[in-house]
C-alpha cells in the first residue's frame, strides 16, 4: 500500500453545523409529523487525507474526544474492519461503509486514508452542549468521503446517506438533526418512516435506496433569522433573533424520547394520537408566524407547543421542562420573548425568541445572573439549493398526504362489500381472449384503472408525484396530477408538478377547481402537456377546511367557461363525496361529456379537514355523501341513465373493486389512496408490482366472469345487498333486476338467432322458388 507521499489524492475537507430544535422534537420521531429545526454556527469538522502510514492502515483522530480515535485496514474484498473495537468511532465507520457501498457502484476503486475531526459543538472541558454532535460528525464524514472520491451527490441523497450511515451506528431518531447538519438555517421537516428504510437495507443496494423516494420525509427551508434573500417582512419589522440558554445539565436525548414512545405505545395512544395532531397545527401555524415576523403568533405559538410538551411530561411521567429550564424560560417571558425548552428537554438548552435587541441583551444578562450560560450561537447559513416552502397550502399538501395515509394503513369494509358477483360455471372464457383495453376522453387506455389526481405543491409532494409519475411511465398506465392551484399562485411551485410529464409520455390529466380563471385553466393543461383535465368539485372539504371557500354559486358557470376555454377533453370530479344522478345531470347541461363520480369509501377528505381544525368542530359531519357504488347505481342502473361517461373512484382497494365498478357501467376507475400507500411503503418498485398485479387479476376476473371486453361486464349478474342495496331502491333503481342481467342477454340473442333462422328459412324458399 503506498503512503500520502506516493500517489497524488487530494485530502478532502467538510463541516457540518449543529443543530437546535424550536418546535415539534417528540412528534418528529413519528414519521411524516413535522418539526422545525436551526442549523448553528458551531461546526464539526472532517478532513479526509491520503493514509500516511504505508502498512495498509487508516486512522481516525478526534480532537478532544479520544475515545473516537481507531485504526483501521481494509479485509481481503475491500471492507472497511477497525483494528480494535472502538465504539466511539462508530459514526465514522458506519460513514465510510455507507460511502464505500456508493463508490463501488461509481466503477471506482476503495482507498485508505486518514481522518481527522475537529469539533466546536462541546465545551473545552468536552461538556455536551445538546447541538447533535452524532450526526454533524457523519454529515461531515460523508461529505467529506464523497469529496475525496470525487463524487457529486445532491444534498437529499447526501441527506439519505449520512441517515443509513447513522442508523447502522446506533438506533437512530428522527434523522431531523442530520437534516439540520446537512442543509442549514432554518427548516421545517418531516421525518422518514424508519422500519421502511430497515426493511429497503435488507433488500436494496444503497446506491438505488438513496436515489428512491423515501416515505415520510420532507425538508422545507423557511426564510426566518435573517435568511431573507428576497428581502424582508412587510413593514420592516425586524428579523427575529434566537437566544440559546445552557442549564449545565446534560441530557440523554435517546433515553428521554425511548421512555415516552414505549409509554404512549402500552397506556395513552388515543391520547398520544391528539398530541401528534395538535404538534402538526402548532408547527405549521408557528412557520407562518416566524416567516412573516409576526411575534404575537410566535409567542403563541411556541407557548403552544411548550404546553404540548407539558401534558406530554405529565401522561408519560417523564421530565421534560427542568427547573432550570423553568427558570430559563420564565426570564424571557418576563421581557416579552418566546420562550421554551429545545429539543428532548431534561436538560441541557432553552431557547428564546425576540427581534428586540435590548430585550435580548437583558435576557442574556439575566439567564448568567441564574447561572444558565448564554451560548453565542447563531442560525446558520442555508443551503441554497434547499427546496423552499412558500405559503400554508404548501403545508396543507404535506397535511393530507399524511393524514391520508393514516386513513389507509388498514383499508376496512366499504359499499363495494355490497356487491357480489353471482358464478356461472360454464361462463368463462379464456384469459388470452380477454382485452382489458378501454377508450377514455379519446385516449385509448391499455388498462381500465388510472392514478387518480392526489398531491403537489410541496417539496414533499412533488417527489410523490415525480415517483408515481415514474411508475405510470413504467406501467402504461394513465395518471391524474393534483390540484395545480398552488403553481398557478405561484410559479415556483411549478416543478412539484411539471415532473410529472418529464416522467411519463403516457395520458395525464392536469388538475384545477372552479374557482380558477378560463386562463389559468389553460395554463394548467399547457403546464402539463396534458390530455385531459380535471376540475375537482370539493364543497364539503371547502365547508369544513378552516381556510376553505364558503361562495359556491357561480360554480356552474365557472364550470362551463373553463371547458370552453380549453382544447382538451373535459372531466369534472368529486373529491370522495359522491354525485348524485342530478348533479351528473346538471353538469351535462354544462357541456361535461365526462364525470368522475369519487364516491365515499376512500380517503374522507371531511376527516382531514377536521383533524386540521383545533377543536373538531365538524365532527358531525364524518361519513357526508354517498358511496361509489351507490352513484354508479343510480346513474347508470337506474330507470333513467345519465347519457355522458362515468369513471368511478373513491375506497378502490383491489381488482375486485375495479371490476365491480366497471360493471355498474364505469368507463374507468381511478385508484389514490391504495396506490399511495404502497408507493409509501414499498417506493416505486413496490407500486410498480402491484399495478403489475392489479391488471392480471382483472384480466383473470374478466375471464372467470364471461366477460372478453370491459363492455361485456354489463352483462354480468350482480347481488346487490345491505345499505347500498336499500338506499339504491329509495332512488328507484331495480337491483333485482341487476341479478338477471345475462338471462336478458341470452333471451336477446336468442330471438336474434330465430329471427336469422326465419330470414334463412325465406331465403332458401325464395330460391326454390
Amino acid at each position: 500500500m503506498m503512503g500520502a507521499e506516493e500517489h497524488g489524492y487530494p485530502s478532502s475537507e467538510a463541516q457540518a453545523s449543529g443543530k437546535l430544535y424550536i418546535a415539534g422534537e417528540y412528534a418528529v420521531v413519528e414519521s411524516g409529523h413535522p418539526a422545525i429545526l436551526v442549523a448553528v454556527n458551531r461546526f464539526v469538522t472532517v478532513r479526509v487525507s491520503p493514509a500516511a502510514s504505508a502498512d495498509g492502515h487508516g486512522s481516525i483522530r478526534s480532537e478532544g474526544h479520544p475515545e473516537a480515535d481507531a485504526t483501521w485496514h481494509r479485509s481481503p474484498d475491500g471492507v472497511c474492519v477497525v483494528d480494535e473495537p472502538r465504539p466511539g468511532a462508530a459514526f465514522i465507520l458506519e460513514s465510510i461503509r455507507a460511502v464505500d457501498e456508493v463508490v463501488r457502484h461509481a466503477g471506482i476503486a476503495v482507498r485508505v486514508f486518514d481522518i481527522a475531526i475537529v469539533s466546536e459543538l462541546d465545551d473545552d472541558s468536552g461538556r455536551k452542549y445538546g447541538l447533535g454532535s452524532s450526526a454533524a460528525v457523519t454529515v461531515a464524514s460523508v461529505k467529506a468521503l464523497l469529496g475525496f472520491y470525487d463524487l457529486d451527490l445532491e444534498p437529499t441523497m447526501q441527506y439519505k446517506l449520512a441517515f443509513i450511515a447513522s442508523s447502522r451506528a446506533q438506533k437512530v431518531g428522527s434523522g431531523g438533526d442530520i437534516a439540520a447538519s446537512l442543509f442549514g438555517g432554518c427548516i421545517r421537516f418531516c421525518a422518514v418512516d424508519r422500519a421502511w428504510v430497515k426493511q429497503r437495507l435488507a433488500d436494496t443496494e444503497v446506491s438505488a435506496l438513496i436515489a428512491m423516494p423515501w416515505p415520510g420525509l420532507g425538508t422545507t427551508r423557511l426564510r426566518v433569522f435573517g435568511d431573507r434573500s428576497h428581502g424582508g417582512p412587510a413593514g420592516g419589522a425586524p428579523a427575529p433573533s434566537l437566544l440559546v440558554g445552557w442549564t449545565g445539565r446534560p441530557a440523554s436525548t435517546e433515553d428521554l424520547v425511548t421512555h415516552v414512545h414505549r409509554h404512549n405505545a402500552e397506556d395513552h395512544h388515543e391520547r398520544y394520537q391528539r398530541f401528534l395532531d395538535a404538534s402538526d397545527r402548532c408547527v405549521d401555524e408557528l412557520a407562518t408566524a416566524l416567516t412573516h415576523v409576526d411575534m404575537d403568533g410566535i409567542r403563541r405559538h411556541i407557548g403552544q407547543a411548550r404546553d404540548l410538551l407539558a401534558g406530554l411530561s405529565s401522561l408519560t411521567g417523564t421530565l421534560i421542562e427542568t427547573p432550570e429550564l423553568t427558570a430559563l424560560i420564565d426570564i424571557a417571558l418576563e421581557h416579552d420573548a418566546a420562550a421554551k425548552t429545545s429539543g428532548a428537554g431534561g436538560g441541557d438548552c432553552g431557547i428564546a425568541i425576540t427581534n428586540d435587541a435590548l430585550r435580548a441583551a437583558d435576557i442574556r444578562r439575566e439567564w448568567a445572573a441564574q447561572g444558565i450560560v448564554p451560548l453565542e450561537l447563531t442560525v446558520g447559513q442555508p443551503l441554497a439549493d434547499t427546496p423552499e416552502w412558500h405559503d400554508a397550502s404548501s403545508l396543507r399538501k404535506d397535511d393530507h398526504v399524511r393524514l391520508a395515509l393514516r386513513q389507509h394503513e388498514h383499508e376496512g369494509a366499504n359499499a363495494f362489500d355490497d356487491l357480489r358477483f353471482i358464478h356461472h360455471a360454464l361462463h368463462g372464457v379464456s384469459v388470452s381472449q380477454v382485452d382489458t383495453s378501454v377508450r377514455v376522453c379519446g385516449g385509448e387506455w391499455m388498462q381500465p384503472f388510472y392514478i387518480n389526481a392526489m398531491t403537489g405543491g410541496s417539496a414533499r409532494t412533488g417527489e410523490i408525484n415525480r415517483a408515481l409519475a415514474h411508475v405510470a411511465g413504467e406501467t402504461g398506465v394513465a395518471m391524474a396530477s393534483g390540484s395545480q392551484h398552488a403553481a398557478l399562485r405561484d410559479p415556483a411551485l411549478t416543478p412539484t408538478f411539471t415532473v410529472i410529464r418529464e416522467q411519463t409520455t403516457g395520458f395525464v390529466f392536469a388538475n384545477i377547481g372552479p374557482t380558477v380563471s378560463p386562463d389559468q385553466a389553460v395554463e394548467a393543461v399547457r403546464m402539463l402537456h396534458a390530455d385531459a383535465l380535471q376540475i375537482h368539485i370539493n364543497l364539503a372539504q371547502e365547508i369544513i377546511m378552516p381556510e376553505g371557500d364558503r361562495d359556491f354559486s357561480t360554480w356552474p358557470d365557472r364550470i362551463r367557461a373553463i371547458a370552453q376555454a380549453v382544447d382538451v377533453p373535459v372531466v369534472v370530479k368529486e373529491v370522495g363525496f359522491g354525485m348524485s344522478r342530478a348533479t351528473v345531470r346538471e353538469l351535462s347541461a354544462l357541456g361535461i361529456t365526462t364525470v368522475d363520480v369519487s364516491g365515499r369509501g376512500g380517503t374522507d377528505f371531511g376527516v382531514i379537514e377536521n383533524a386540521r381544525r383545533s377543536q373538531g368542530d365538524f365532527s358531525a359531519l364524518g361519513q357526508w355523501g354517498q358511496s361509489t357504488a351507490l352513484c354508479l347505481l343510480e346513474s347508470l342502473q337506474g330507470p333513467d341513465p345519465v347519457g355522458i361517461d362515468v369513471l368511478a373512484s373513491g375506497g378502490v382497494r383491489n381488482p375486485l373493486d375495479v371490476v365491480k365498478a366497471l360493471a355498474l357501467g364505469a368507463r374507468a376507475v381511478g385508484v389514490s389512496g391504495h396506490f399511495l400507500g404502497v408507493l409509501d411503503r414499498e417506493g416505486e418498485r413496490g407500486l410498480a408490482a402491484e399495478i403489475g398485479r392489479w391488471a392480471a387479476e382483472i384480466r383473470s376476473i374478466m375471464a372467470l366472469l364471461g366477460a372478453r371486453t370491459v363492455g361485456e361486464l354489463g352483462d354480468t349478474d350482480l347481488f346487490v345487498d345491505g345499505l347500498t342495496a336499500r338506499h339504491a331502491d329509495l332512488l328507484g333503481v331495480d337491483v333485482r333486476s341487476l341479478a338477471h342481467r345475462s338471462e336478458n342477454v341470452k333471451n336477446v340473442k336468442n330471438g336474434e338467432n330465430v329471427k336469422n333462422g326465419e330470414n334463412n328459412e325465406n331465403v332458401k324458399k325464395a330460391a326454390q322458388e
